[in-house]
């Protein structure tokens, strides 16, 4: 969820929660307000009446003077003074249904020393109904209001924060192998420019330390370079003299194959460094099924020594975009793969599609959990030889150019694919 969107949610969410509070408040106080009111006007005509009891000993008719119900009985004997009001529900005639009154009532003795009693019923559907009206007028107003303050909040608040989403889609289109350093645009707001201030020295820290590590790696590689070349070739003049005895020799020839092991490893790992780095640019528009039959031919000595027919599927040319370089090693990686694993008089199929290709080969079951197989240094027990970089490398191309790349064991038949 965007931050403005939860913002804006929040700031809607607590203005609806206030406005129920404050309504029921409102509600409340404007209905006291015409209660005391009404209450008021009772108590005026019950005052009237009582003085109209008192001047005279008849009563004229009270309803058609104030318009509503009002029932009074004079006694003969005196009574205590009782008064109170409250609301009663009883049957409105106008209406033709109950409906609620205010009912005040009053005994007491009058000067002539006789009792009454008074029963003023007054309806409370006017009231109601204006205070129903009044309600909805200042909702009404009142979600008018919310709604504008809302898109005026939602409004501003994407103006404000036009500075930081510049900034994100500036760290978005940032690549730390470029030497153009990453640059923020001012902004009138402090929060931002500090923001923007720690990026840009966390970028040139980073870079800095970027470009170290990598001078390291290529240091590092090219002078394990020399020393193994040299290691190699001394090695390879110890083999062939003829004063040595067969433990010597074996001995001579365990460390030849650690040296080349080690040479293996060093330019995996400087390959997957590069990877990781971006360090391959100019990519073109790479024929799939051109690269693999090239590389087929590399190997086609080692196919046929070990008998192993191939089956080409080619469905579709498959155009990729993507540096020729890197579009060779995985190809390559993936055939040395297939043959390596292989077994003498087995089959490799290798499937072109438009969005996929795949290469499957026989083999040995694989005794390692296919979850870790494109980790590095895993390798299969049958190939100990192996460094154990090959998977590795393809997984890092793959994931360079945002494709997929997923083993299957069909039917006995090991299944590499990619995913363009």
């Amino acid at each position: 969820m965007k931050l403005l969107t939860r913002t804006s949610r929040s700031y809607l969410l607590i203005s609806v929660m206030v406005f129920i509070v404050s309504g029921l408040i409102f509600f409340k106080l404007l209905h006291n307000i015409f209660e005391k009111q009404l209450d008021d006007t009772l108590f005026e005509e019950k005052l009237l009446i009582e003085q109209t009891i008192n001047d005279s000993d008849s009563v004229p008719d009270f309803r058609s003077v104030f318009g509503h119900m009002i029932d009074i009985t004079i006694l003969n004997t005196p009574r205590h003074k009782t008064e109170y009001i409250r609301d009663t529900l009883m049957y409105d005639s106008d209406l033709g249904s109950f409906a609620t009154f205010r009912h005040l009532f009053v005994e007491n003795t009058s000067e002539e020393m006789k009792g009454y009693t008074i029963n003023i019923y007054k309806p409370l559907r006017d009231s109601e109904k204006l205070i129903a009206e009044i309600v909805i007028a200042v909702a009404l107003v009142f979600i008018f209001l919310l709604f504008l303050l809302v898109w005026v909040n939602y409004f501003i608040s994407r103006r404000v924060w036009i500075p930081f989403y510049r900034t994100i889609t500036n760290l978005g289109m940032y690549e730390i192998n470029q030497e153009k350093p990453l640059t923020l645009t001012k902004s009138d707001i402090h929060e931002f420019n500090l923001l923007n201030n720690a990026l840009e020295k966390m970028s040139k820290k980073i870079r800095q330390d970027y470009i170290n590590l990598k001078e390291f790696n290529e240091n590092a590689a090219h002078e394990l370079l020399t020393p193994i070349a040299i290691i190699k070739s001394k090695l390879e003049l110890l083999i062939q003299r003829e004063d040595l005895d067969e433990q010597q020799l074996q001995l001579i020839s365990t460390v030849f194959d650690a040296t080349t092991r080690m040479s293996k490893l060093n330019q995996g790992l400087l390959l997957i460094s590069k990877i990781e780095n971006n360090q391959f640019g100019q990519n073109e528009e790479i024929i799939l099924t051109q690269i693999l039959d090239k590389t087929l031919e590399h190997f086609e000595e080692m196919i046929d020594h070990l008998g192993i027919v191939v089956t080409k599927n080619y469905y579709h040319p498959s155009k990729i975009f993507m540096n020729r370089t890197l579009a060779e090693i995985l190809i390559t990686n993936l055939v040395s793969n297939a043959i390596r694993h292989n077994m003498p008089g087995g089959k490799i199929d290798i499937f072109v599609f438009p969005e996929s290709f795949s290469i499957s080969n026989t083999g040995q079951p694989l005794k390692t959990d296919p979850a870790h197989l494109f980790e590095r240094f895993r390798k299969s027990e049958n190939n100990p030889d192996s460094v154990g970089l090959g998977l590795s490398i393809v997984q890092k191309i793959a994931n360079l150019y945002r494709m997929k790349a997923s083993y299957a064991c069909e039917e006995g038949i090991h299944v590499l694919k990619i995913f363009f």
